[in-house]
């Protein structure tokens, strides 16, 4: 049996004391940065991790979260590089459409949603913030083709994950429903894109007025059993959203 000899060469990540050093201090800078940028969430509910009851419980109840001794760091550059994207992508439909890229905050002006908001802008992103249900949330973008309205939701994800789609990904679909119902627009686009070689897919959905109802009537419920302390079930333990939650140690204890 023979032995391929490692090439040093390939795996080093500096080679003299000054780029270890600068290697060091800027990874320690990062992760710092990360630890002081992990705020106490709002009392509101999170569109992004909308399928776990337990989570949006804790926030509605303002627990404190747990500190994360080691923040991923590679999970919050992913998050960097899909927020460049959605802007890339967000002009480049916006120039494409014209007329057709639609503003969010015209559109609820002549399609006004029964909750008091506030909008926030953002490069072509809108920020909307709904005081009843309380929840924060970002619309990517809408448009209208062919004379119809669509919801834009704008996802990047690694090529292993983005080549073997056929769909909308379940783990986004509920926070979809949520947009949809909140913005009464059944119609959604969703636009995956491979963040590693920039290949496109794009997938429709509609949002029936029974599942409109579901995510309503999710709101009221996590609502009350905030109120009157009654944790809801919370997903497995080996769902992906439970890993790096800050609530965690909180949910073990409620079982």
């Amino acid at each position: 049996m023979s032995f391929k000899p490692v090439n040093f060469a390939s795996v080093a990540r500096f080679n003299s004391a000054a780029s270890s050093e600068v290697l060091s201090f800027y990874e320690d800078f990062l992760t710092q940065k990360l630890s002081d940028a992990r705020e106490k969430p709002s009392r509101t509910f999170a569109p992004s991790c909308f399928r776990c009851d337990r989570k949006n419980w804790f926030r509605l109840r303002g627990a404190e979260p747990e500190a994360i001794k080691n923040p991923d760091a590679t999970l919050n550059f992913k998050a960097e590089v899909g927020t460049a994207r959605h802007l890339v992508i967000q002009n480049n439909l916006k120039d494409a459409l014209g007329a057709d890229w639609v503003d969010a905050e015209d559109y609820l002006k002549e399609n006004p949603i029964p909750y008091e908001y506030s909008l926030e802008k953002k490069g072509l992103e809108t920020r909307i913030t709904i005081n009843k249900p309380p929840i924060r949330f970002a619309c990517d973008g809408i448009i209208r083709w062919k004379g119809e309205y669509y919801l834009l939701e704008i996802k990047t994800a690694d090529y292993s994950a983005w080549d073997s789609l056929t769909d909308p990904k379940d783990v986004h679909v509920d926070q979809i429903k949520c947009y949809s119902t909140l913005l009464g627009l059944p119609k959604v686009l969703v636009i995956y894109e491979d963040r590693f070689y920039g290949g496109l897919k794009c997938y429709s959905m509609e949002v029936s007025l029974p599942e409109s109802q579901a995510v309503l009537d999710k709101f009221e419920r996590i609502q009350q059993m905030a109120v009157a302390n009654l944790a809801p079930d919370r997903l497995p333990k080996s769902d992906y959203q439970c890993k790096n939650c800050e609530y965690s140690k909180k949910c073990n204890q409620w079982g």
